[in-house]
């Protein structure tokens, strides 16, 4: 199955957007934006260049974002202006991704020139510092995460992410409607970006397909117009893989439920069930059940071992 997930083609530990989509997912103002400007990210840390205005370059990480907050600015400020435009130039020629002036503080016009001089993105925020810097910090970190695309369906199933798996046709969309329906949530239909955040897997939609579901001979839906917006989310852990398979006659499926199965995504393991489709059969209420098994074992509790027991002690 690991081989129909599609990698993305992304040199591990560089991550590269557009300025405009990083201004817009952190309400940054820019202050200079050159055309096409391309950011590019190889550490989540942000870096504060007081040191640098000051005269001392040593070790400075020019592969991290800067963020100028009030003390920075206020430095800057008592600088001579030939001064600060020299600094300036030098350090926004050392090809950092970006600047941040943080707190809504009026850009000096040294930095701008020196900005627009070495066609740097230089963004303003109303945040303070440390808050910013955070913010910045956590869309790097998401942007750098190892991640892949899996076909399937994710849901969100009494607060355990289930990712749904399966041949196309199978029926995994319908069975997302009909967990909709009976109060789950879903997160993503047909393709499910997963990333790797530590041990923890988050999935999300595409943009472009969020809250979105295909239902064979209905066609498009969108499932938070008609369901509310309780009947979504943006993003879950992955903690279940559950692959629905046609059903064959003369083949044994589980019955017990002792085995422990499982697969691996992204080097995170996850426990794993092949559920077989089959008329009549209400793949909802197993999907729930096995949820809520799974949930048991994770508390220590195994029917398995209870009914050996049960069956060791009427002997």
């Amino acid at each position: 199955m690991l081989g129909r997930y599609n990698r993305e083609k992304e040199e591990k530990g560089v991550s590269a957007v557009s300025a405009e989509a990083f201004a817009a997912a952190l309400s940054l103002s820019p202050v200079c934006l050159p055309a096409n400007a391309s950011l590019t990210f190889s550490t989540p840390a942000v870096c504060r260049p007081g040191l640098f205005l000051a005269g001392y370059e040593e070790f400075f990480a020019k592969s991290r974002v800067v963020v100028f907050g009030s003390a920075e600015m206020s430095f800057a400020d008592h600088l001579p202006k030939e001064v600060l435009l020299e600094r300036a130039r030098r350090l926004f020629a050392l090809k950092i991704p970006c600047a941040v002036i943080a707190r809504g503080i009026k850009p000096l016009p040294e930095l701008v020139r020196a900005a627009e001089e070495n066609r740097i993105p230089l963004f303003s925020s109303k945040e303070i510092t440390g808050v910013i810097g955070r913010k910045i910090s956590d869309y790097i970190t998401s942007a750098l995460a190892e991640k892949i695309t899996i076909h399937g369906v994710l849901a969100d199933v009494a607060g355990m992410g289930v990712l749904l798996t399966g041949k196309s046709g199978i029926g995994k969309s319908e069975v997302a409607l009909e967990l909709v329906h009976r109060g789950h949530r879903l997160v993503a239909d047909d393709s499910v970006i997963i990333k790797k955040k530590g041990e923890i897997l988050i999935g999300s939609a595409p943009d472009t397909i969020r809250h979105m579901l295909e239902i064979r001979g209905v066609g498009i839906i969108n499932v938070e117009r008609m369901f509310g917006s309780v009947a979504v989310r943006v993003n879950k852990s992955v903690d279940a893989v559950f692959e629905l398979s046609e059903w064959e006659e003369g083949k044994t499926y589980e019955r017990i439920g002792a085995e422990n199965l499982q697969t691996e995504i992204l080097g995170v393991s996850l426990p794993k069930l092949e559920i077989p489709v089959k008329a009549g059969r209400n793949l909802c209420v197993v999907i729930e059940a096995a949820v809520a098994s799974l949930r048991l074992k994770e508390m220590g509790y195994s029917a398995p071992a209870e009914l050996e027991k049960r069956l060791e002690q009427s002997e």
